[in-house]
């Protein structure tokens, strides 16, 4: 290759990572202000820890782990006790987050590609929707996919594995880095504390040690059986001690193995494959396209880390609840790695049919086309659009936030469909009684779990809240479930209904102002003297 043509590649190189930057920059700009309710959840909590009440969700209420980011939580609390604006500096940690994984996703990709080409999964990644949108939701969505790309480029690094230049010997066991296997045991502790399920990283690792290690026949462990030793008390002093005793304190503090979180919505009667569907959409083009790759057969060890992680957590979220889980944001560090494969999948086939040829131009255009055109993207009048509804939605919570500090009579009980941002802004001697199971132990457990009638028995005959707040939805004509059995039993005849209020989004007109859809509905009730 020619000192000119590679130059040229290196500009181009440079002008792909600047577009993907400043789509970034202007996407995160015009969604500045979202923050999902459930974010609230988290910082409630943290909250909670910071004023001496320990990891509950009321001090006068059964223990429940009802938040699924024990990490992210306890950094909040930590902005809190800092007197840090928690809004804004969770944001600006998101973001720091973003550019990091944009950073650690381009040296994985030159791992497997040239200069110009590693660009391209960067582009695929940056060009989604859910990427800006979740980065300032307020979760820890992104905070989690920096550390999955991390831990996927580390564990390649690990394994001997360098830039496609270099062309190391790879596949020889003795070529190992003990530095890059300490922090992927780290990352992967962060990850596993981050999210529960971040433990399911650990699978495609070991099928990636597995794959090395048969590859390897000849050498066998034994050969570098100090190597061995040395790693695996390095991964029992970095992870599995760690962790080890972080488990056993959830299990002895909350009482259960597996967190409340992760019982209410990882099954749903009803909701099977709904998000699995959703990211298939989004990724089916990219798979296509990917075949050639995953079908070669001079393909190494390395693929297995990036496809398996979609299908481990394809399978575990088969009937997830999908209320927040959409724009892919449970897959969105699967997805980042996957992004590899479909630029891999082109390599491969043009290393087939087009031996000799310089085709890396190609390949661009080929990947640019193939975003744009299936990719969802971060369209700005779209966004603003969603952003719009749920600025309105979340008016209409602190609405109700006003409306319950100043009525409501001290340690009153209220029954809540939308626990987020009401409780955190509320009285802390208010006590919420979650609708949902998230923040309700009641419905996870004997006997009401899987048994909603008999709970709203429990709820008529003995919780009596004095308030209810529901939700109801216009557009399906029903609410939730458990406050429809309440309806049907004559529970609201016991209380008043004091306000109604409502929230939708704009639709667009070819002539005139845009026309509101009113989709969500809260009311207000208090119990009758």
């Amino acid at each position: 290759m020619n000192h000119a043509s590679q130059k040229t590649k290196t500009i181009l190189a440079i002008v792909i990572l600047l577009l993907s930057l400043s789509n970034l920059v202007f996407s995160i700009k015009t969604v500045w202000d979202f923050t999902t309710d459930d974010a609230y959840i988290s910082w409630h909590y943290a909250s909670q820890l910071v004023n001496g009440q320990g990891l509950f969700w009321h001090a006068q209420m059964p223990l429940v782990e009802g938040y699924s980011n024990f990490l992210w939580v306890l950094l909040s609390a930590l902005i809190i006790k800092l007197e840090l604006p928690l809004e804004t500096s969770i944001k600006m940690i998101s973001c720091f987050s973003l550019v990091l994984a944009l950073f650690f996703l381009y040296r994985l990709s030159r791992l497997f590609l040239n200069r110009l080409l590693a660009t391209l999964p960067v582009f695929i990644f940056s060009y989604y929707v859910g990427v800006p949108w979740w980065t300032v939701s307020g979760m820890e969505t992104m905070f989690y996919t920096c550390l999955v790309i991390l831990f996927t480029w580390q564990s390649c690094l690990a394994f001997g594995y360098k830039t496609c230049e270099q062309n190391t010997n790879s596949e020889a066991l003795g070529v190992q880095s003990t530095s890059a296997w300490v922090i992927c045991n780290m990352t992967l502790l962060l990850l596993s504390l981050t999210r529960f399920e971040g433990l399911v990283w650990a699978c495609p690792l070991m099928c990636f040690i597995y794959c090395q290690w048969l590859k390897n026949r000849k050498l066998r462990w034994a050969v570098n059986q100090k190597r061995t030793y040395q790693w695996l008390s390095l991964s029992c002093l970095c992870f599995l001690i760690p962790y080890a005793i972080y488990f056993a304190w959830r299990v002895y503090y909350f009482g259960h193995w597996i967190p409340n979180s992760f019982s209410c919505k990882s099954i749903t009667e009803g909701q099977a494959f709904v998000v699995d569907f959703d990211y298939l959409q989004v990724i089916f083009p990219l798979l296509v396209v990917s075949i050639p790759y995953l079908l070669s057969n001079r393909k190494d060890c390395r693929h297995v880390l990036l496809w398996l992680p979609s299908l481990l957590y394809g399978i575990m979220l088969i009937e997830a609840h999908p209320v927040i889980a959409y724009f892919s944001r449970l897959f969105l560090g699967s997805f980042a790695v996957f992004c590899l494969l479909p630029v891999l999948g082109l390599v491969y086939f043009s290393r087939e049919y087009f031996k000799e040829k310089e085709i890396d131009w190609v390949i661009v255009l080929a990947i640019s086309f193939l975003t744009w055109w299936f990719v969802p993207a971060s369209e700005t009048e779209y966004l603003s659009l969603k952003l719009a509804d749920y600025k309105d939605r979340n008016q209409s919570r602190m609405a109700i936030v006003n409306l319950i500090n100043k009525e409501a009579k001290y340690g009153d009980s209220v029954y809540l469909s939308d626990c987020g941002i009401i409780p955190y802004y509320a009285r802390s001697d208010i006590r919420f009684i979650d609708a949902q199971c998230l923040n309700n132990p009641n419905l996870t457990r004997s006997p009401y779990k899987e048994n909603l009638p008999l709970y709203a028995k429990h709820l008529i005959s003995q919780e009596k809240p004095n308030w209810l707040i529901v939700n109801y939805y216009p557009e399906e004509g029903h609410g939730d479930y458990l406050t429809d059995l309440l309806f049907e039993n004559g529970f609201y005849n016991h209380y008043e209904l004091l306000r109604t209020f409502q929230s939708g989004y704009l639709i667009p007109n070819s002539i005139g102002p845009k026309t509101k859809v009113i989709d969500f509905v809260y009311q207000v009730y208090q119990r009758k003297e």
